[in-house]
């Protein structure tokens, strides 16, 4: 298979997306990096640490959960937002067809069960006949972009690779999908079957209607490229049957597009028509309420301070209602707080202080060492669960002397992974030593222990090594040192503040009598550097950015997310990263009928993927996360689910887990 006979989506933008792309740069719409949960899989291991029960019969009903988190919602709209943070809010509104347990086990939820109808060995060639021509434009700063409003699904392969204004692009388009399928031209095909009944916040009945005018709202959104890398078409067959398409045969499928959100007729309109509500304005502060089928409803919201959630009376679960339910009899249907209460304090050590003032019960985002105090407290509880999240710092790929593979392999080298975790992060984080944590392991690889010992050396801490590798690259390439380079991170964070300064210090050692490197470091506010890593020109500034990403429970996203053109300018390829080989590789590991039906198939070639990473080092990975929630010892039975996204949602209610959190007050 060659790279263009499986080209998805390239790095050139629609009009509409790029318009798109433009519009959400604000402060108020980039809030942060999340990684779409994309690939498959999951395990069947409890990534929780020390898991608490609750006994059914203990449980006492009604409160306020209150929580404080960082950082402020950027959207209520979940197809605009990039936002770990606001995704905890949407998850108290919002629900798909499916949902996921702590271990990454994918269960239907709004859909009473799904089925893979078939699967055809097809290349997206396929679709050439069913095509449509449209001219590239450019804007006033020199961006090339295909001219059309409408959602691109796929490219032609023979574009061209690097197009001016007035040259002609070939796509597929959401107005040409319809008749591909009609004529049997698909990768593969799932049927969802809906329950009945189901109702959303304002009375409506959810039925199939809503389901495919949902999915229509992520044309030209932010999540547009994380969506149509895979997506062909999502269609009704009767009231409650669903039919989602994907473009070609894909390992992922099932885990990527099945759990967005739904929303109803009040917000989508009807399918095939325009959206009753703009994209980007289901937001109180548009004066539009935010409603989907989830277990509370937004009542009360202060821009930037605070969000109140109440109980939805007439929420529509019940465990008898799914077949994969094995727990107690008793067990509630639905969440047993009253009301959740989230407050916006972007200060770590004040939110620390306001739980232990009683203000609040449950935060996150802690530095290490108030965690860890917490942990040897009586009157407080951690909890931990093995985490989604990694720390990377990417290189400034384009630019010299950054384009080096050799010299960005050295710098890998000076970066003290064992220190950062034990000292910074006390234990809470791990040294990323591979570019896969252990929570998604299970298809990235056949052996996760022996994939770290192959491959550990690139990331071992060895300023002598370094220092031999960039005397190489100096003679190589001409290069004279030291070079003047600035890392830049978000300065409201402080384990990441310090973990800069000591790579910071650490480049600017003497090695031999050589100073190779005069590092410094500038920190900007959290929004603001998002707002900066999103722009299109970032990556022409010549700066090393250091952040964190929250991923999933496949190992897909931990590479794609940072690496691949699709994901330029949104989350997270600032760097316009582009390397052939690994986008070849990628694709290998995720697209085609082989490894969507031979899962040893999949993890050999994922392997080759991370040495790719490892070879190429675009981006260095820093520690594996542990996702810590911190609770009061009035909250019973609280566990941290892996991604940050869902940790109240989770915390409050999940069947799949026999999950519940009451209040004991």
């Amino acid at each position: 298979m060659t790279d263009n006979e499986n080209q998805g989506l390239s790095s050139v933008l629609s009009r509409r997306n790029l318009m798109q792309t433009v519009a959400g740069l604000g402060v108020a719409s980039v809030a942060g990096c999340s990684g779409l949960d994309s690939g498959g899989g999951g395990g069947t291991v409890d990534p929780v640490q020390d898991r608490v029960s609750v006994d059914p019969a203990d449980i006492k009903r009604g409160g306020t959960f209150r929580a404080g988190l960082g950082s402020a919602v950027d959207t209520f709209d979940p197809p605009e937002s990039t936002s770990a943070t606001s995704s905890v809010h949407h998850n108290l509104l919002y629900e798909g067809m499916t949902t996921t347990g702590a271990s990454g086990e994918i269960y239907p939820w709004l859909a009473e069960s799904y089925e893979q109808e078939e699967v055809q060995d097809i290349k997206r060639t396929a679709y050439t006949d069913y095509m449509t021509e449209v001219q590239y434009a450019e804007t006033d700063d020199g961006t090339v972009f295909i001219d059309t409003d409408e959602q691109i699904v796929i490219q032609h392969p023979d574009n061209p690779s690097d197009p001016s204004a007035g040259d002609t692009a070939r796509v597929l388009t959401v107005a040409e999908v319809g008749d591909a399928i009609a004529d049997g031209t698909y990768g593969m095909q799932y049927r969802f079957q809906l329950h009945e009944g189901i109702t959303f916040h304002n009375g409506e009945e959810l039925t199939a209607d809503n389901v495919v005018a949902s999915y229509e709202r992520l044309r030209g959104s932010a999540l547009s490229g994380q969506v149509f890398d895979s997506l062909l078409d999502v269609q009704r067959d009767g009231d409650y049957t669903v039919d989602l398409y994907v473009q070609i045969p894909d390992a992922a499928a099932i885990r990527e597009l099945s759990d967005f959100s739904i929303y109803p007729t009040e917000i989508t309109g009807k399918p095939g028509q325009s959206q009753n509500v703009p994209l980007g304005q289901m937001d109180p502060r548009e004066s539009h309420e935010p409603m989907g089928t989830g277990p509370f409803t937004l009542t009360d919201y202060e821009n930037e301070s605070y969000a109140t959630y109440s109980k939805f009376e007439d929420y529509w679960f019940d465990t008898a209602m799914k077949d994969w339910f094995e727990g107690p009899s008793d067990f509630p249907n639905g969440p047993v707080v009253d009301e959740v209460d989230i407050a916006v304090t972007s200060d770590p050590s004040k939110r620390a202080g306001s739980l232990q003032e009683g203000e609040i019960d449950m935060t996150r985002g802690l530095s290490s060492s108030a965690q860890t105090n917490f942990q040897n407290s009586e009157d407080f509880r951690t909890a931990p669960t093995d985490g989604a999240g990694f720390t990377f710092m990417q290189f400034p790929v384009t630019q010299t002397p950054w384009d080096n593979a050799k010299l960005r392999r050295a710098v890998n080298k000076l970066v003290p992974r064992e220190s950062i975790a034990s000292n910074i992060f006390q234990g809470w984080e791990n040294p990323a030593w591979v570019p896969l944590p252990p929570l998604a392991a299970g298809k990235g690889t056949a052996d996760y222990e022996q994939l770290v010992e192959d491959l550990q050396s690139y990331n071992t801490y060895d300023p002598e090594a370094a220092a031999e590798m960039l005397d190489e690259v100096g003679e190589e390439a001409g290069i004279e040192y030291p070079i003047e380079v600035t890392l830049e991170t978000n300065s409201d964070n402080k384990d990441r503040v310090r973990t800069v300064e000591l790579i910071v210090q650490s480049l600017n050692q003497e090695i031999n009598g050589t100073k190779y490197f005069e590092a410094s470091i500038n920190t900007t506010e959290f929004l603001t550097f998002i707002s900066q890593l999103l722009s299109k020109n970032y990556y022409k500034k010549g700066n090393i950015a250091f952040i964190g990403l929250s991923g999933g429970f496949g190992p897909h996203g931990y590479a794609k997310s940072i690496h691949h053109p699709d994901n330029f300018a949104q989350c997270c390829n600032f760097q316009n990263v582009d390397i052939d080989r690994l986008n070849q590789k990628l694709r290998n590991a995720r697209y085609g009928v082989d490894v969507a039906t031979d899962p040893e198939l999949r993890q050999e070639r994922y392997e080759e993927v991370w040495e790719i990473i490892l070879e190429e080092n675009a981006n260095s990975y820093g520690t594996h996360s542990t996702t810590v929630g911190v609770v009061s010892n009035a909250v019973k039975g609280f566990n941290s689910y892996p991604s940050v996204q869902n940790i109240v949602g989770y915390g409050l209610y999940n069947p799949a887990d026999e999950q519940i959190t009451y209040l004991d007050r």
